[in-house]
């Protein structure tokens, strides 16, 4: 008997060793596959400080913080009461609506004697983290109208979030986060070595994912006395350059808003006809996600006569 429990014994202090070696060894040489399949979630230098993380969604803007209100949404002039004849317009989205280059020629055409524009854009954001951030604060303002810029990285998974070292650190693993033991990622490297050699894409996961969140947000918005419109942004590429991901997300965008009949304004067609102008249409070269301002400016232009506000 004795000799049985000596060999247990071995065994688990062994494989106690064995662990300890080589979650030491990794925090040592931190091999860039500690982390294969998950993707490092990348802030503006100084934005990190506005962001606080979150169990149900990874990460939340700081509210009552520097830069956004009670009610979730960017500092704004506005009254939380209503006043009479001004319809009040809710923004949603990632950064492009944060960084408000559509928003601002669309205040510019509409006028301000009409329409309050308040904008909940997020940087790096997907359609889950805005429904959270609608049920818990964007709906306090009661909005008239809620118009969610929808784009192909609305696709991408919502972030794992964790602090090392003081810092938080924000990664988009390949799956649902709800799949992945976030106590074990954030305390073992010998984990994150497993989740980033063995999970893999599920595309068919993902758009169920955003038809689910695209089917609560329209309800929340109805049950709040609103409208929803949500605004597809192409990338800022012709769609003969699309990869097979992007053209994949493209295809159910478009399925997914028409199986909800949720009222949508496609900019495609403006983005190819500027295309095929051959205009600059990046923010920065290289960065497909974000359009400069003057292919914004025309942007806003085609949403105003398609009475995007109206």
């Amino acid at each position: 008997m004795r000799r049985i429990f000596l060999r247990f014994f071995l065994l688990f202090a062994g494989l106690l060793l064995g662990l300890v070696a080589g979650e030491t060894a990794l925090r040592i040489l931190k091999p860039p596959t500690s982390s294969g399949g998950i993707k490092q979630t990348l802030f503006p230098v100084g934005q990190l400080t506005d962001y606080t993380p979150d169990d149900e969604c990874g990460y939340l803007p700081r509210v009552g913080g520097a830069n956004y209100g009670a009610q979730g949404c960017l500092y704004n002039k506005y009254s939380l009461e209503k006043t009479p004849g001004r319809k009040r317009v809710l923004f949603m989205g990632d950064s492009v609506t944060h960084r408000a280059r559509i928003i601002q020629p669309l205040r510019a055409l509409y006028g301000e004697a009409h329409f309050e524009y308040w904008n909940a854009g997020v940087e790096s954001f997907n359609t889950a983290q805005e429904v959270v951030l609608y049920r818990r604060y964007n709906h306090l303002i009661k909005p008239d109208l809620v118009v969610l810029t929808f784009h192909n990285n609305d696709f991408m998974q919502t972030p794992l979030v964790y602090r090392e070292n003081g810092k938080l650190q924000l990664l988009t693993p390949l799956h649902d986060r709800n799949h992945i033991n976030t106590f074990l990622f954030e305390y073992s490297w010998i984990y994150r070595c497993y989740v980033g050699r063995t999970w893999s894409a599920d595309q068919e996961e993902k758009a169920l994912r955003v038809r689910q969140n695209l089917q609560e947000l329209s309800q929340l918005v109805q049950a709040d006395g609103g409208r929803l419109k949500v605004v597809l942004l192409p990338l800022m590429k012709p769609l003969k350059d699309y990869d097979p991901g992007e053209k994949w997300s493209r295809e159910h965008s478009l399925a997914i808003v028409k199986e909800l009949g949720l009222e949508t304004l496609d900019l495609t067609p403006a983005l190819e006809e500027m295309a095929a102008e051959k205009l600059p249409l990046e923010e920065t070269t290289g960065d497909y996600w974000h359009p400069n301002q003057a292919v914004a400016d025309r942007f806003a232009k085609v949403l105003y006569q398609q009475n995007l506000l109206k």
